[in-house]
């Protein structure tokens, strides 16, 4: 038996041990399929899990992971800015998963990376078992999330471990956070060299070592093998930290490379910008949803 058909048994026998919460109607009038409390993980534990919220087998499917700065003391999928993020896909027919993910100082990198990774996966099996076409599942982070998403789809050494690569997403949509911490890519930073500052006690909590702390950043692994990339700026954050600087620097590399990326700005401040997604002509959700019906469209 083979990695990928160990995946698919894997998920079936989740998929009973799981809620399904069955079928619901929301505003567009479509009847939906709804999975709470679905473990993408084999051992199950609580931060592993995800709602997913199945929409039609013919249409792309969208992965939100939430933000918190990664620590058990941040949110979590049913916080209030980020429990209805995945309603205005599902009206729009865009099938939504939303998930947690183990959090520090209980949990060191790479565990957040390796548990979106391990989402990953199961969500394409799922959407294979649903005749749905798994090539067609994006990442879409905010704050942390960002992070995560962004990681992810640069860094080809999570995604491997379930059998995938970065190039098997159809796109990344990182929104409302730093691309390129302390500017560590374009300035060449090592571990030797950050060693001795290496002392922030939040950092240690969370990466542990320097060599992980590098590992973690998104603008060090660009390449070929990156999928296309929409970043998301929040008016109001766009100077402090540098996420805007940043992140046009990020996408004018992948540009470069020939690669599809695109960035835009939205309004509101960095909380308010995602908590705002479902309202009626929210201008951000208006980006993310033109880049997932057409990903081709971020190409300059």
């Amino acid at each position: 038996m083979n990695r990928r058909t160990r995946g698919i048994t894997t998920l079936a026998s989740l998929l009973i041990a799981s809620s399904l919460s069955g079928s619901a109607t929301p505003a567009g009038g479509q009847s939906i399929s709804v999975f709470k409390d679905l473990a993408y993980t084999v051992t199950r534990t609580p931060d592993q899990t995800m709602d997913v919220y199945w929409a039609a087998a013919d249409r792309p499917t969208v992965l939100f992971i939430h933000g918190g700065s990664l620590q058990q003391s941040g949110e979590r999928r049913s916080s209030e800015v980020y429990r209805d993020v995945c309603k205005p896909f599902v009206s729009a027919n865009i099938s939504c998963a939303t998930m947690d993910y183990r959090l520090a100082p209980a949990h060191q990198w790479p565990a957040m990376p390796n548990d979106v990774a391990s989402a990953v996966a199961r969500l394409r099996d799922l959407i294979t078992q649903r005749s749905g076409d798994p090539k067609r599942l994006f990442l879409f982070g905010h704050s942390s999330g960002c992070h995560l998403a962004a990681i992810i789809g640069t860094n080809p050494v999570y995604l491997k471990t379930v059998g995938l690569s970065p190039s098997d997403l159809a796109g990344i949509i990182p929104m409302g956070c730093t691309l390129d911490r302390d500017d560590a890519a374009i300035r060449g930073l090592t571990p030797a060299l950050i060693r001795a500052s290496f002392n922030d006690a939040q950092d240690v909590a969370t990466s542990g070592t320097p060599e992980n702390y590098l590992a973690a950043n998104p603008a060090g692994f660009l390449g070929a093998h990156v999928p296309p990339v929409l970043v998301v700026v929040a008016r109001n954050e766009r100077f402090t930290p540098s996420i805007l600087e940043q992140g046009a620097r990020f996408v004018r590399r992948l540009l470069e490379m020939q690669k599809v990326a695109d960035l835009v700005i939205v309004p509101g401040r960095h909380m308010s910008s995602i908590g705002d997604i479902g309202k009626p002509g929210d201008p951000t959700f208006k980006a993310v949803r033109a880049f997932i019906e057409n990903p081709m469209s971020a190409k300059q």
